[in-house]
């Protein structure tokens, strides 16, 4: 079997280009293994990197989970725009975020909501906006005169935090008539409400 570590010289990946390789091949591990089988061995090999470079960077599979996680968000949201309609922007974020679940994304968010330190968890009630593009999708409600203030952090944080409970708990994403229910009777309600 060839060492790791002289593969990696040989291919000089370093930085930001080795950890994207890292993630790539954990998105792809995790894709093919579910979180039952998801490791930092298994990234290691897939990638080509030894692993000790991996847990110089990540503490173990939680930790690398999280990391994947974040990157998928982020490209993810990055590409959101507004459909000029609070209400079509707020479902379409979890008709988004559910097809997102349905993949490696999802399988990925149990095991650490289930493995991960609960101190490290973020809380809806901590004062901060968990998805960050709901924040920028209220300031262009506020700026078409949809809402007049601004609303609570906790607000902005329902629509996310109903879905990933039932995820993470039925295993399942919620359905579109789900969907339409929690904006109409909850999500939308509670904004408009706090904003006020």
């Amino acid at each position: 079997m060839p060492n790791r570590d002289s593969g990696e010289k040989q291919t000089r990946r370093r930085g930001l280009v080795l950890e994207e390789a890292i993630l790539d091949a954990a998105w792809t591990e995790l894709a093919e293994r579910g979180w039952s089988g998801f490791t930092v061995e298994g990234v290691a090999t897939r990638s080509g990197a030894a692993k000790s470079v991996i847990y110089r960077r990540w503490s173990g599979r939680v930790e690398l989970a999280q990391a994947l996680l974040a990157r998928a968000q982020a490209t993810a949201l990055g590409t959101l725009q507004s459909r000029g309609d609070l209400r079509t922007d707020l479902l379409t974020i979890l008709q988004d975020m559910t097809r997102f679940m349905r993949g490696p994304f999802g399988d990925a968010s149990r095991g650490i909501a289930i493995e991960g330190d609960p101190s490290q968890h973020a809380s809806v009630f901590s004062g901060k906006i968990l998805v960050a593009a709901v924040g920028e999708l209220i300031e262009q409600a506020r700026a078409r005169g949809e809402i007049t203030g601004s609303p609570s952090s906790l607000a902005l944080n329902i629509g996310h935090a109903v879905v990933m409970w039932e995820f993470t708990h039925t295993r399942r994403p919620p359905t579109s008539d789900d969907l339409a229910q929690l904006v109409d009777t909850i999500w939308l309600p509670a904004i408009r409400h706090s904003s006020t």
